[in-house]
């Protein structure tokens, strides 16, 4: 379809005017960015990226063991999680076993020297929740939380049971 001219400039009066930063899109990634950078800075004495992160308290505090449930659980694609879990398995921090019961499917558990950097890396998940979130009241996370999960209701690719 062409637009000419004259009806661009008549669309441009009827319509209000689009600003980026005023998109709640915009907004909402930019500070998921900024949050993501804040938490990367602070994992980075320990030798771990962000979604490596995610694997170790699923597995070690949530206790979810199977490779498609924790790529299920933190949001991405098998794929990138078997890529996530053989650079945990090289670094020693996660052991991948056979099922006993199905020998096709594998447990994922994490070795004493990944309880080790979850435990280093609680304090920091912590640092980076407790940062953004003084800036608001109890109540305000609250809310916060509520309309994030409104916005997500229902949405593919949103993540369950948040």
């Amino acid at each position: 379809m062409l637009i000419t001219l004259p009806k661009l400039e008549r669309m441009k009066q009827t319509i209000a005017p689009h600003r980026l930063r005023d998109g709640l899109g915009y907004r909402v990634s930019r500070l998921a960015r900024v949050m993501e950078r804040d938490f990367e800075r602070r994992l980075s004495g320990l030798g771990i990226t962000r979604l490596m992160w995610c694997v170790l308290p699923t597995v070690g505090l949530e206790g979810i063991v199977r490779p498609s449930e924790i790529a299920g659980h933190i949001g991405v694609d098998r794929t990138a999680l078997s890529r996530v879990l053989r650079e945990l398995e090289a670094k020693g921090l996660v052991r991948r076993d056979k099922d006993g019961r199905d020998g096709r499917s594998t447990h994922v558990t994490l070795t004493e020297e990944g309880t080790r950097c979850l435990d280093a890396a609680l304090p920091q998940s912590m640092g980076t929740t407790n940062h953004f979130s003084s800036k608001l009241s109890g109540e305000e996370v609250d809310i916060f939380r509520h309309l994030i999960d409104k916005l997500l209701a229902e949405e593919e690719g949103a993540l369950p049971g948040i």
